[in-house]
């Protein structure tokens, strides 16, 4: 073999171990730039986003608890009608009736007093015999009306518990803005405690309601669920504020939620028609 030859396969020897040392240390770099600069673990989650939920979890464990459900009865005509008298004295022997029957509705309020004093909606408690108020912990209290606002659909109920209560705290609604988170709390078809989150779509609308009998005005507008039951219960902000109490949804079908519902709003003028009722304390109306 001459010495050229000996020469070529040393060089081919010595490039394929140099190309192999170098493959090996750009895998060694490449895994260490991708431990340092790759993407962290699939389920970690999108910075704040813990915050925000941890936001909303701190706002149902405070408002929950100040929040009632409501159940009214009430005695309605629903018919009318005659029945046949055979004893009677007078011809024919014929005599009118009306068939009453009772009726139970449910809605849902706040205290915002700590002796007991509830903020709900007149609608909900509107031509009712029996109110009784359901708190947190189950416990059921009869509730008098001390007042109500018919005009704004308010109503402002006690009920006597015996102990100091849960209250929450009155937010101001001229503050808030459209795209604001809004946490509606409630009782939707007799589900207490239910909490749904949305923001605020709109502000100052005017709502035909009662097949326009009534026109509400100036009212806040959210598609956090509202359904049948959480009339009265509060609209709060992320701070856990009430800046507004449910009162309507838009509903063509008139079976629930579709991502439109009222709120009355809670501002300075509310808070201090609220406290000035509390303080007069007047007799049950």
């Amino acid at each position: 073999m001459s010495d050229s030859l000996r020469w070529s396969q040393v060089k081919v020897r010595e490039l394929a171990v140099m190309l192999m040392v170098s493959a090996v240390l750009g895998g060694v770099v490449a895994l260490a730039l991708f431990a340092v600069l790759g993407p962290g673990p699939v389920d970690a989650a999108p910075a704040g986003l813990d915050d925000l939920q941890s936001s909303f979890v701190a706002v149902a464990e405070q408002v929950r608890p100040a929040v009632v459900n409501i159940n009214t009865e009430q005695v309605v005509a629903r018919g009318r009608g005659f029945y046949f008298d055979p004893w009677s004295d007078v011809w024919p022997p014929i005599r009118p009736y009306t068939h009453y029957e009772k009726v139970t509705s449910l809605g849902s309020g706040f205290i915002v007093s700590s002796d007991g004093f509830i903020l709900t909606n007149a609608h909900v408690i509107a031509g009712a015999s029996k109110i009784s108020v359901t708190l947190s912990d189950d416990s059921v209290y009869p509730a008098q009306v001390m007042g109500t606002d018919m005009g704004n659909d308010l109503a402002l109920l006690k009920i006597e518990a015996g102990r100091g209560l849960p209250v929450a705290r009155f937010g101001d609604a001229d503050e808030v803005e459209v795209g604001s988170w809004a946490i509606a709390v409630g009782s939707p078809f007799g589900f207490t405690e239910t909490v749904t989150v949305g923001v605020i779509s709109a502000k100052g609308r005017v709502v035909r309601q009662e097949r326009g009998r009534r026109v509400m005005r100036d009212l806040l507008q959210t598609d956090a669920a509202i359904n049948f039951g959480n009339s009265g219960g509060p609209l709060v902000n992320i701070e856990g504020e009430v800046i507004g109490i449910n009162q309507a949804i838009f509903s063509p079908s008139g079976t629930g939620n579709i991502g439109i519902g009222f709120a009355i709003p809670v501002n300075a003028e509310t808070k201090a028609a609220v406290e000035e009722a509390i303080r007069s304390d007047r007799q049950p109306v």
